[in-house]
């Protein structure tokens, strides 16, 4: 079996279950109740195996591999969540993949997906194009019933955070070719799209990553500062502090003039949410977290520690810096602002913490990135080669 069979094998393992990955996020933002969900994602994890079993590592990496595994597969028994394995198993699959391509792929699919759930609703086909609920802007306890726009996508933020990943998407892919007016039409759209989701926070972020990208693309002076990566990082450090204190003090207990009362209320009293459950307070984070530990809130980052552990949260923290700094030493403007938007977004919404590993587009950038400095020109074969070696010899 030829060296270049392999490889292929393993890449067509790999381009299948990132789609298939991808059909996954669609699917769960439609109306539909996927029945064959875990299956799926059973399929997926073993064929980004298959992709690791024919790729070609160093020593090194697989020490690497190994290690994160062990850590994430402890997690997997603590809090009985597979995610854990399976993001390092698609990590690790990522390499020698070319990061543009699978970028492209991951947009377009994206993107069509979207527009496919958009159509079915305004055609009549599947799903609400609308929904009226109280969405909590009443005040005082006042039910207020809105009118609020989803397109098949369940639910108003769903949307606007959906349209906002596919821009993310786009402008990384296409960022060389974009010109100002591209920005300005994002910006627009963002704007537009508000009138009908009311989602302030999704408004917002995206406005943000729109302007960050628009000023850092025409900015060759912001784009190689090294500042300008110092501030961005001490944004993300203090994102990842805020959620900490929010999730030791909540609103609960603090008079109404203090700071953190006030900034709650702003943020729609996130942080009182989570406080209220007992197990995601920051005095009561374990190592790794208890399977107990299934309750839904807002705050993305007190999700992570909650469902997962200190441990997990603090490597894919690790791993945030790590691309922070990646994005300075290869100039990766793009990157840098989906950092800081996707640590600003995770303040208020939990998006990016989920089963579901592409709803998360920091992992392909993670498994573009990680085995950089591990690489060696002479590495050890993948475990195909070392099994196929080793009965040579016997």
């Amino acid at each position: 079996m030829s060296r270049n069979w392999t490889k292929t094998v393993g890449e067509v393992c790999f381009w299948i279950g990132l789609v298939l990955e991808l059909i996954i996020v669609i699917i769960d933002k439609s109306a539909y109740t996927n029945p064959l969900e875990s299956q799926l994602f059973r399929l997926t994890f073993l064929l980004f195996c298959v992709k690791i079993a024919l790729t070609k590592y160093s020593a090194r990496e697989w020490l690497c591999i190994l290690l994160f595994g062990a850590v994430m597969f402890v997690s997997y028994r603590m809090n009985e969540r597979d995610e854990t394995v399976r993001v390092v198993a698609f990590i690790a699959a990522c390499k020698g993949m070319d990061i543009k391509k699978v970028m492209k792929v991951v947009f377009w699919i994206t993107f069509a997906g979207c527009a496919a759930l958009m159509f079915l609703s305004v055609t009549g086909i599947y799903g609400a194009v609308s929904v009226v609920a109280d969405f909590g802007r009443g005040g005082s306890g006042e039910q207020v019933f809105e009118t609020r726009y989803v397109l098949g996508m369940g639910h108003p933020n769903a949307l606007h955070c959906m349209l906002w990943m596919v821009v993310v998407l786009a402008v990384y892919s296409y960022a060389e070719a974009l010109k100002w007016y591209h920005f300005a039409f994002f910006a627009a759209v963002d704007f537009a799209l508000f009138f009908l989701t009311k989602s302030k926070t999704g408004a917002l972020v995206w406005f943000l990553f729109v302007a960050l990208a628009c000023i850092m693309r025409y900015n060759k002076k912001y784009r190689e500062n090294k500042n300008v990566y110092v501030v961005c990082a001490l944004i993300v450090f203090g994102c990842v502090v805020f959620s900490m204190i929010g999730s030791h003090v909540g609103n609960m207990d603090l008079a109404p003039d203090s700071l953190m009362f006030k900034l709650d209320k702003v943020l729609n009293g996130r942080y009182e949410s989570c406080y209220a459950i007992e197990e995601a307070r920051l005095e009561n984070w374990k190592w790794f977290a208890a399977p107990e530990n299934t309750d839904y809130f807002d705050a993305g980052f007190v999700r992570l520690y909650y469902w997962y552990g200190i441990i997990p949260g603090m490597i894919y923290v690790g791993m945030t810096f790590y691309l922070l700094y990646q994005s300075y030493r290869e100039k990766d403007y793009v990157l840098l602002v989906m950092i800081v938007t996707f640590s600003v977004f995770n303040l208020v919404e939990a998006h990016f913490i989920s089963v579901y590993i592409l709803r998360n587009y920091l992992l392909v950038l993670m498994g573009h990135y990680w085995y950089q400095p591990l690489d060696q020109d002479h590495g050890s074969e993948g475990y195909f080669w070392q099994v196929k070696s080793l009965l040579g010899k016997v």
